[in-house]
This record gives C-alpha cells, structure tokens and sequence, in this order.
C-alpha cells in the first residue's frame, strides 16, 4: 500500500515548494518596492503641469486668484494690515506656511534671499500663516525672529486659504503673481529643484533694463 501513496505524498510536497516558493517571491517584489518609493526625492509641482484652471491642459496659465481674495484685508504680524491688491505694480511672491511645517522651515530661508536679491526690481515677498492669529502670535513672532524672516508676515482667513489650497493639503505652497496681478506660477510643496524655477519665473518677470 506504501507504494501506492508515494505518488500523492510526492505531489503534495511538491505543491508545497511552489507555494513557498512564490510566497518568497511575492514577498521580495514588496520589499523592492517599499525600497524604491522610499528612496524617490521630494515632489514639487508647479501650476503648468498640475495647478491650470479645470479643463485646460498642460502649459495653461495658472488659474487667476479672485477679486475677493485679492482685496482682502490681511493682518500683519507688526499689527499693521495690508492686501494683495495693494502690491499691484510689483511683482509679489506669496508663501502659504506654518512655523511646524518642516519643508516650509526648508523654503523659508531661499525666501529671504530672493527677498533681499530682488528687492531693488521691485519683488516683494510675503508670508501667510495657517496658524490661529489668536493663540499663536508670540509663536509666530519667535519663530520669525529665529529665523530673521526680512519679509511681512500675516495671516490668512478661511476663504483667502481656502483658494491658495485649491484643494491641495500640502504647505508650503507658494505664488509668484506678477505686477497686473496675474498669477505667473503656483508652487506646492519644497525641494531645492524649485528655487532655480521661481529665481526664473522672477527673472522673467522682472527684465533688467
């Protein structure tokens, strides 16, 4: 009778191994991808590729930002208030951040450069906390003063916020709006790649000569 199950035990075993052995296989690919998406670089996305008005396609201006959010009354840090209409005639780079936001933490510092670079062509940059204007200003302030921020910082209201999102969760986000008060680009996240692009954007914008 031994004999007779030979063939079954045999069978058996050998399904085994090819189980085992695809289990193994399976579980290798799942590690080689867990690696290779930890391993890929920050991701910026500007406006051309991924921030155009719905409908259009690639290379579509941004989508303009509305009358009510340019007219808005916008509370400065040194109490003073201030409006994105009023940087009509310069070209004003607008930066969506939270002092516990470690990429803006990242961008904070290339914004005080093109502050100071391109000050004298008439570039103006402005940063727009998310944070509660009522139980975070010392915060705000430090943060600032640690950081020597040379540019006005402010807070957004729900609807002014909510339009700068445009549905996107990240921050920093952040805007070059041209001197007609157009929206020449639209940045979402950080990563050094895109200091180059607004530095471009801001040259465009601003012709020396």
């Amino acid at each position: 009778m031994r004999p007779q199950n030979q063939p079954v035990k045999s069978s058996w075993t050998a399904t085994r191994i090819g189980l085992l052995s695809a289990a193994v296989i399976l579980v290798a690919a799942i590690a080689y991808t867990y690696k290779e998406d930890g391993a890929r670089p920050p991701i910026a996305v500007n406006s051309r590729s991924n921030n155009a008005p719905s409908g259009a396609g690639p290379g579509a201006p941004p989508a303009p930002l509305s009358d009510s959010v340019m007219q808005a009354s916008i509370n400065l840090l040194d109490g003073k208030t201030t409006k994105l209409a009023d940087y009509s005639g310069k070209v004003l780079v607008v930066d969506l951040w939270a002092t516990w936001c470690g990429p803006c933490q990242q961008e904070i510092p290339h914004l005080i450069e093109i502050a100071r670079e391109y000050k004298d062509r008439g570039v103006e940059v402005l940063g727009l906390t998310r944070e509660d204007p009522e139980n975070t200003p010392e915060d705000v302030k430090r943060f600032s003063k640690d950081f020597n921020i040379n540019y006005p910082i402010g807070w957004t209201d729900d609807e002014m916020e909510s339009e700068l999102m445009r549905g996107r969760g990240a921050i920093p986000q952040t805007y070059i709006i041209g001197r007609d008060g157009k929206v020449l680009k639209h940045f979402v996240g950080f990563s050094r790649t895109i200091v180059p692009e607004m530095k471009a954007a801001l040259e465009a914008a601003t012709p020396a000569g």
